[in-house]
């Protein structure tokens, strides 16, 4: 064969881009003897190839019983973690802070010193009520 055609066919082997009937030729070319001494270093390669097609293997190859995991056992786990995480978020916060604590103190007091003060002003208007009342009488006597 032509060195040309030879050294085309080995680019296209070694990009991938050969047939099988090509890579046929190139198999039959190393094992006859005329090859050319710049290929001859490709030569074991491809007899090497065709020994190792010839081969049989004569144990019996016994592949291992794989268990699938328990994927669903993952999501329990997973559905767990994030219930826990929300919980744990959701519980943190129940007590109040410093501050926060301050503030319904001082509303406390604002409501109670609101309240006294509306205590007094209800006493005062009843007084006041006394005092219209005992117009009205002095009214009814100097007329």
């Amino acid at each position: 064969m032509e060195y040309n055609k030879i050294k085309g066919l080995l680019d296209s082997y070694f990009e991938g881009n050969t047939t099988l009937a090509e890579e046929q030729l190139l198999r039959d070319y190393f094992k006859s003897s005329n090859v050319d001494l710049s290929l001859v270093q490709f030569a074991p390669l491809f007899n090497g190839m065709s020994q190792a097609a010839q081969e049989v293997s004569s144990g019996m190859i016994v592949l291992p019983n794989e268990q699938k995991p328990n994927r669903w056992w993952i999501g329990i786990a997973a559905m767990l973690t994030i219930a826990v995480g929300v919980a744990g978020f959701m519980f943190s916060n129940i007590g109040l802070s410093q501050e926060e604590e301050q503030a319904l103190a001082s509303l406390k007091e604002s409501k109670k010193a609101m309240m006294m003060l509306s205590q007094n002003l209800n006493k005062g208007t009843q007084t006041l009520s006394l005092a219209h009342q005992f117009e009205t009488t002095k009214n009814k006597v100097i007329k």
